[in-house]
Order: C-alpha cells, then structure tokens, then sequence
C-alpha cells in the first residue's frame, strides 16, 4: 500500500448492476497497474447502493 494514484471523478448517467439501474452515479476513472488483469473494481458504495450479496464460495455477486 502506498503511493499516489491519479483519478478522475466523473457523474455518469445509468450504471446498470443485474436488473438494478443507478442514475447519476459518481465513478472514479484512472490507470490501473497493478500486476494483474482486471477491467475495473466495483467499490462497496455501489455494491451497497443495489443491495448486493457475496457468495464467496460460488464467486458470484447477487443482487436482491
């Protein structure tokens, strides 16, 4: 951990999570090198937002 990270801060119209859709969501965008492939991270204020659960053992997100 440590460093500086540069991001900007953007509002998009819809962000749509399973059959749940968030309007005017505020998103982080910046470069993310850190070793692995990844295509972005969901942060726990939208997972929160959409009543989203965890199944760790399936890998699964699921949204009630």
């Amino acid at each position: 951990m440590g460093g500086v990270e540069y991001v900007y801060t953007k509002i998009i119209n819809s962000i749509e999570f399973g059959e749940t859709v968030t309007k005017d969501f505020q998103v982080e965008i910046g470069s993310m090198q850190y070793g692995l492939e990844m295509n972005g991270i969901i942060g726990f204020n939208l997972l929160k937002l959409v009543g989203a659960k965890i199944d760790v053992d399936a890998m699964e997100v699921i949204v009630v």
